[in-house]
């Protein structure tokens, strides 16, 4: 009687391990493009929830802003720690209103970011200045060194842009951030655009270079 073995030949494994090689290697290179892909979408939203909070604190507290940008220009991307982000970079961002006149400066304006420890200078307890300077500062972004901002790029078109209550403008021309890897040079990864119009009106989409529009 002959003997019956149970097993793989070597061809057959050779052959499992070249389909598992080639699925691995299509998985792979869209996974990584899905991952960097959502890091910028993530980081767009971001962008959009910061500017719609800002808006609505310029409402409430009757102050108007002027926003600062280095090298600006839509074909230059930076790191937006070195764009939109002020923790390190206060003056990127100055508001002026009455209330700030009162605390002590002449000029009635202070840099966003410092606005609330200088407006809590007069608080009677810890937990009510701590409450105000929360409350009452100013930045574009909420929260600065995320994972999406270490994983991204911007540019935007204009150098300044001035917001007055409850958050339009008085310039003609829209503000735009666009929006891409930092990661891939992959043309398929799509560049996000974020459009602000002096009605304060925000539209987010796709940009087309072909066009220079966000659609």
């Amino acid at each position: 009687m002959s003997k019956h073995q149970n097993g793989f030949s070597l061809l057959e494994m050779v052959i499992a391990m070249l389909i598992i090689t080639m699925g691995v290697s299509t998985a792979v290179p869209s996974y990584i493009r899905s991952m960097r892909q959502g890091e910028v979408d993530r980081y767009t939203q971001q962008l959009e929830a910061g500017f719609f909070g800002l808006r609505a604190k310029l409402g409430r507290q009757k102050t108007s802003c002027t926003l600062r940008f280095e090298n600006a220009g839509l074909n230059n991307f930076m790191a937006p720690k070195d764009l939109v982000e002020m923790s390190n970079n206060p003056e990127r961002l100055e508001c002026c209103n009455s209330e700030i006149r009162s605390a002590g400066e002449t000029s009635g304006c202070a840099y966003g970011p410092e606005i609330g420890a200088l407006l809590a200078e007069s608080a009677n307890n810890p937990e009510e200045k701590n409450s105000i300077e929360r409350n009452r500062s100013f930045r574009l972004m909420e929260e600065e060194q995320t994972t999406e901002s270490k994983a991204v790029a911007l540019a935007v078109n204009s150098a300044t842009y001035e917001l007055t209550p409850p958050g339009t403008s008085t310039m003609s021309n829209d503000l735009i951030f666009l929006i891409r890897s930092a990661n891939s040079s992959d043309d398929r990864l799509r560049t996000r655009c974020l459009q602000i119009s002096g009605t304060g009106t925000v539209f987010s989409g796709s940009w087309r270079e072909a066009t220079s529009s966000c659609s």
